[in-house]
């Protein structure tokens, strides 16, 4: 009996030792879907005042910051192929060819735009049967970008949240060399918290874009199939105790004469102390006169 259990615990041993070796990267992991992201919520801008808050302009903002325009751009076949330490502050991206973000990679001549309305292109690619719920490797280009920008001095004793409207299909993102998060989910918006990651001056944001991820089993629909960052990238600063989600329901009562009116908010305290605070509502008319 003893040899018996002997031999069964070596078997799990060289098992596990197996899974370990084994262990998915998150684009190939059906059970990830991000890391470190914010939950989604409404979508909204915070303002200085309510003059701003009625125009409803985030770039009027002074805690906004557009980080649309031109990246550093290196496009690889392959994940094996990819710069892999290309987030790294000290890493030497000046040769690199510049891309226009928000823009697909495939429309400014980096890979090729593929059209199919059933069945999944990385598999036909690489003319194999479709074994879900995996991605060959083989053909999965990565598209790493790189550029830098400066916070702002009014901007200290709040939170920093990027946003990133939307990216296909999956992506890393690293502030300052380190790894701030992970998102698949390419037709909708992911936010991150970097505060604790950002610096003095001036800051590095590193994004790597994997083409296909297993979200992409999700997508076999009859459109284009593109890639990469393809809506608005900006940071926002928000304070500390803030309001963070918030729903509304406007209907009319039992005699369909009068509206009625129901909001729920989501506060978030994220300082260090208890916050005493006061939440004020107004609603506005279409011609923008309070009620």
């Amino acid at each position: 009996m003893k040899k018996y259990s002997l031999l069964f615990i070596a078997i799990l041993y060289f098992i596990s030792s197996g899974n370990a070796q084994e262990k998915l990267k998150e684009w190939q992991d059906i059970n990830v879907i991000g890391i470190n992201k914010l939950p989604p919520h409404a979508s909204f801008m915070g303002y200085k005042n309510q003059r701003l808050a009625v125009e409803n302009q985030p770039e009027l903002s002074e805690y906004y910051q557009s980080l649309n325009g031109i990246w550093k751009f290196h496009i690889s076949k392959n994940p094996q192929q990819r710069p892999v330490d290309f987030y790294k502050t000290d890493f030497d991206v000046s040769n690199w060819q510049n891309i226009k973000v928000p823009g697909n990679w495939e429309c400014q001549g980096f890979d090729i735009p593929i059209y199919v309305n059933q069945g999944y292109p990385f598999w036909a690619i690489v003319k194999k049967r479709p074994q879900p719920p995996i991605i060959p490797e083989g053909y999965n280009p990565v598209g790493s970008y790189k550029r830098t920008f400066t916070i702002p001095q009014n901007w200290n004793n709040r939170d920093v949240i990027i946003h990133l409207g939307a990216i296909k299909s999956a992506f890393y993102i690293w502030i300052n060399g380190k790894k701030a998060g992970y998102s698949e989910g390419s037709k909708t918006p992911a936010e991150f918290n970097i505060t604790k990651y950002l610096q003095s001056g001036k800051n590095t944001i590193a994004l790597e874009v994997y083409r296909w991820s297993t979200g992409s089993y999700l997508e076999c629909q009859d459109f284009w199939r593109i890639s990469g960052i393809e809506r608005d990238v900006y940071l926002k600063a928000v304070p500390k105790t803030r309001i963070t989600d918030y729903f509304v329901v406007a209907g009319l009562d039992k005699n369909y004469k009068n509206g009625t009116f129901s909001l729920n908010v989501a506060i978030q305290n994220n300082s260090e102390k208890q916050q005493k605070m006061q939440l004020d509502v107004a609603i506005y008319t279409e011609n923008m006169q309070t009620q």
